[in-house]
C-alpha cells in the first residue's frame, strides 16, 4: 500500500483558467423588413382615419377665433361711440384702412370715428382715428351678412344702429351639418351670438 506524502494532503486542486462566453444576448433581435412594412400600413391607416377630424377640429376652431374677434370688435365700437358721443362705423375693408364698400368681412375691417357722419373714413388729418384693424380671415372662413351686401355697421352716439344685421361665419367648405356662428346685433346695438349648422 502506497502512503501519500503529506505536502499532497492538503493542496487545494487547480483552478484553471476561467473561459467567457460571449456571444449575442438569448432573445435578442432586430425587426423584419415585412414587419416594418405592417406597422407602416397600420400607421397610415390610423392617420387616415385620424385626419379628416383633425382638419374639422383645425377650420372649427379658426371660426371660433374669427366669431371672437368680431364679437370684441363690435362691443368695442358700440362702448366707443356711447363714451365718445360720436358715430363709430366698424366696416369691411381689404386694405385695413378705409371702408372698401364690399361685404367681404372675411378679407378684413376696421372700426373708426366718423367725424364727418358720412360712414367714409378720411385719412387726411386725425379726426378720424382708426380704432381697431383686423387683417384677413384665415381661407378656412367664409363670413355673409343678412341683408346680402352689408359692408358696415354704424353706431350712432348713444350705441344704436340703424338696422338689425345678422353676420354668419361658417367653414369656406362646409356641407355635412358644419357647425358656424352667427352674430345678431339688434337695432339697439346689442350682441347675440348662436351655434348654426351651416349649409
Amino acid at each position: 500500500m502506497k502512503t501519500v506524502p503529506p505536502s499532497l494532503l492538503h493542496r487545494a486542486p487547480s483552478a484553471g483558467p476561467r473561459r467567457t462566453c460571449i456571444g449575442p444576448a438569448l432573445g435578442a433581435r432586430g425587426f423584419t423588413i415585412i414587419e416594418l412594412m405592417i406597422v407602416m400600413v397600420v400607421l397610415g391607416a390610423l392617420i387616415a382615419i385620424a385626419a379628416p377630424s383633425l382638419r374639422t377640429m383645425i377650420v372649427g376652431n379658426a371660426v371660433r377665433s374669427v366669431t371672437g374677434d368680431l364679437l370684441s370688435d363690435i362691443a368695442m365700437s358700440r362702448s366707443e361711440a356711447s363714451k365718445r358721443s360720436q358715430r363709430v362705423v366698424l366696416c369691411a375693408s381689404t386694405n385695413q384702412n378705409t371702408c372698401t364698400g364690399s361685404s367681404s368681412w372675411a378679407l378684413g375691417w376696421i372700426s373708426f370715428v366718423d367725424a364727418d357722419n358720412n360712414g367714409q373714413r378720411d385719412t387726411v388729418g386725425t379726426n378720424e382715428p382708426l380704432l381697431r384693424v383686423k387683417e384677413a380671415a384665415p381661407t378656412s372662413v367664409q363670413v355673409n351678412t343678412s341683408p346680402a351686401g352689408v359692408s358696415d355697421i354704424r353706431f350712432r352716439s348713444i350705441g344704436v344702429i340703424a338696422a338689425a344685421t345678422t353676420i354668419t361665419l361658417c367653414p369656406a367648405q362646409s356641407g355635412s351639418g358644419a357647425s358656424g356662428r352667427t352674430i345678431a346685433v339688434n337695432a339697439l346695438g346689442r350682441v347675440q351670438t348662436v351655434t348654426v349648422t351651416c349649409p
